[in-house]
């Protein structure tokens, strides 16, 4: 399946979003602060970010950018704990996901799925 970065300072939110991703046969990786999800960007390529909207300085729209630069496939969604319409404007800007963090863990897994969906029906460029 994916390999997922997951970058929020919200452990217990990370510990059931790698449950359900893992049971979904993802790999993920995961960083607590946008230095740390700059260091594993570094050792390789995500499928998929997610990143909580506000990570001290930066927010998750920075890491997902980075992500994007050295990646441009990346799929991406950005976290936040209500609604912010100006996230959710800057990440429409950067075709990317803007979602309230979910009660249920398992609402992570369908932007992740209809991503990959996008992803699969794409066609292949040939060298």
């Amino acid at each position: 399946m994916s390999q997922i970065l997951v970058v929020s300072s919200d452990s217990v939110g990370v510990a059931a979003m790698l449950s359900v991703l893992d049971l979904a046969g993802h790999q993920a990786r995961c960083a607590s602060t946008f230095e740390d999800a700059t260091r594993l960007l570094a050792q390789g390529s995500p499928d998929f970010v997610i990143a909580d909207g506000h990570l001290g300085a930066f927010n998750g729209l920075h890491i997902i950018m980075r992500a994007r630069a050295a990646y441009p496939e990346t799929g991406a969604i950005v976290t936040t704990s209500k609604k912010d319409r100006g996230l959710e404007a800057d990440a429409r800007s950067l075709n990317v996901e803007c979602m309230v963090k979910p009660k249920n863990p398992a609402e992570w897994l369908e932007p992740i799925s209809k991503w990959a969906a996008r992803r699969a029906n794409q066609p292949q460029e040939h060298e």
